[in-house]
């Protein structure tokens, strides 16, 4: 993944210019954040939970659960921007669905960083007490 960071800031530049051209304007921007904040601090341990009942302690099959949902959402989300670039719908309709593929990429990032870097035996894990911490709590409400 690291090998790909020099893309991330051009990606970063046409993802914005193509949000704008679609017609999403200051306050679609705002109402993106309002709305990326609120599942953040609702449906982000929604998910993770919610994980753990459907895949159970196998890593695998929450990477692949997350993996499906954020291949759904993605092409939702760019047929919604087809239909906005053709009028059919309107941008504000943007403001809302590019926050689920955020949710979806942190997720992806909880399941990661937390089940599958905590479980590598190089302990890099380690390096932030804050990290530790979680990690703790974490394990002894999910226990692998």
């Amino acid at each position: 993944m690291r090998y790909l960071s020099p893309a991330y800031l051009p990606l970063l530049v046409v993802g914005v210019y193509a949000l704008k051209h679609a017609g999403l304007d200051g306050d679609g921007v705002r109402e993106a954040l309002r709305t990326l904040f609120w599942l953040v601090i609702i449906d982000l341990p929604l998910i993770y939970v919610a994980l753990q009942v459907v895949a159970g302690k196998d890593p695998a099959a929450q990477v692949t659960l997350v993996t499906t949902l954020t291949y759904v959402f993605l092409a939702g989300a760019a047929a919604l921007y087809i239909a906005v670039l053709a009028k059919r719908a309107s941008p504000r309709l943007l403001a809302y669905a590019v926050p689920v593929l955020m949710l979806f990429s942190l997720a992806w990032e909880l399941i990661v960083d937390f089940r599958f870097a905590t479980s590598c035996w190089e302990g890099y894990h380690f390096w932030i007490p804050v990290v530790e911490y979680v990690w703790y709590v974490q394990y002894t409400i999910f226990p692998l």
